[in-house]
């Protein structure tokens, strides 16, 4: 299927009205223009932070939906062949290390030739390590980070595609030692966030920071305790599964979960997630999705045609000038997804290509519309 050959109507069909995010919508128009879009509360729209729109673009821009994955295939070309639909948009990791991280090896190795719009891990503290938070809010790291921001510049600076990079990703789990966000080094946290964020600008002005919490938060905190803040955050972009634990595997059980909130207020589904992103004026971006291996099948094609149908309708229009402010339109739309498509931990549940696992859900992926170009 061609990259725009999913119309409003298919789009509609393939979503169940129920409580949730459609309940009192009239119709799904496919509109994503702040307030104007299913689920969006006239309240959030009107709180929404206003950004002028950036001048006519002169030179490389940003906008639409860029779409693409992870893992297997995305660096060779196969993942695309496969799909049957342009890849734009690679995802990958540097923080595994502190050399790693310093030397961002993965855009000297796997994704050298890579010309797309890239999402890359670069952690901060290395994890299982002695290093803190705190450390990194004094400046500990600020050599390594520096070292890893002119990296960056020089492999990805005069790309005409953007980057966008993840510090502390998943930051809010308790799965990675050095980046659990708690009571007691939140403020440390956000510090450091800020300080490597305007280390990277600094290095490399058109670099856009993607701030990557888990979908579901185990800080214990709400969440305006450990967002860093509007300033030194361009996209809000929180990893997003189906891991078998939660009753969305159908589509009117997702679209009547899709804007719940934990017993904080924190946003646990992507209309949630979305809204949040507009009272902050700022686009939703999807760093990691994906069927999870955690119990029992992962092969769940109905979570995949409900959430593709979901950002069909919320997919960004809207296209300015790379390294520009984020404009007023673009908010509370989706900027990009990556697909999960790795065998993580040897684990082939994860993969919606490659391996041969879910194939009810690879079957459904390959017949959706993933990406959208942008509209001037």
């Amino acid at each position: 299927m061609g990259l725009l050959a999913v119309s409003a109507g298919s789009i509609a069909a393939g979503i169940v009205t129920a409580p949730g995010w459609l309940h009192g919508s009239p119709a799904v128009s496919g509109s994503s223009e702040p307030g104007a879009g299913p689920g969006a509360s006239g309240a959030a729209a009107a709180g929404a932070p206003r950004v002028l729109p950036s001048p006519t673009p002169t030179g490389p821009v940003i906008g639409g939906w860029y779409a693409g994955a992870s893992g297997l295939g995305v660096s060779e070309g196969t993942f695309q062949t496969w799909l049957g639909q342009p890849v734009t948009m690679a995802g990958t990791w540097a923080d595994q290390n502190a050399r790693a991280q310093e030397r961002l090896t993965p855009l000297t190795g796997e994704f050298r030739s890579w010309k797309g719009a890239m999402d890359l891990a670069v952690g901060g503290t290395v994890l299982g390590s002695s290093e803190s938070y705190a450390a990194a809010a004094r400046g500990a790291y600020d050599a390594r980070w520096r070292t890893a921001a002119a990296t960056l510049a020089a492999r990805r600076g005069r790309s005409a595609a953007p980057t966008f990079v993840r510090l502390f990703h998943e930051m809010n789990g308790f799965w990675y030692r050095n980046w659990r966000v708690t009571a007691a080094n939140v403020a440390d946290y956000r510090a450091a966030h800020g300080r490597y964020v305007r280390i990277l600008r600094r290095a490399m002005p058109s670099v856009l920071v993607s701030w990557s919490p888990h979908f579901r938060d185990h800080s214990g905190l709400p969440i305006e305790q450990w967002y860093p803040g509007d300033d030194v955050v361009d996209c809000i972009a929180p990893d997003y599964y189906d891991d078998g634990s939660l009753p969305w595997n159908t589509v009117p059980a997702w679209n009547a979960a899709a804007d719940d909130v934990d017993r904080l207020g924190n946003p646990l589904g992507p209309e949630a997630w979305r809204r949040f992103a507009l009272e902050h004026g700022k686009p939703l971006c999807f760093p990691e999705i994906g069927l999870k291996p955690v119990k029992g099948s992962t092969d769940h094609p109905e979570w995949i045609r409900a959430f593709n149908a979901w950002l069909n309708v919320h997919a960004n229009r809207t296209v300015w000038q790379l390294g520009q402010p984020v404009p007023a339109q673009a908010a509370g739309t989706v900027l990009y997804t990556v697909y999960f498509n790795v065998p993580h931990d040897g684990k082939s549940g994860f993969t919606i290509y490659g391996r041969g696992a879910n194939p009810k859900s690879s079957k459904v992926f390959r017949s959706l519309t993933w990406g959208r170009p942008g509209h001037r």
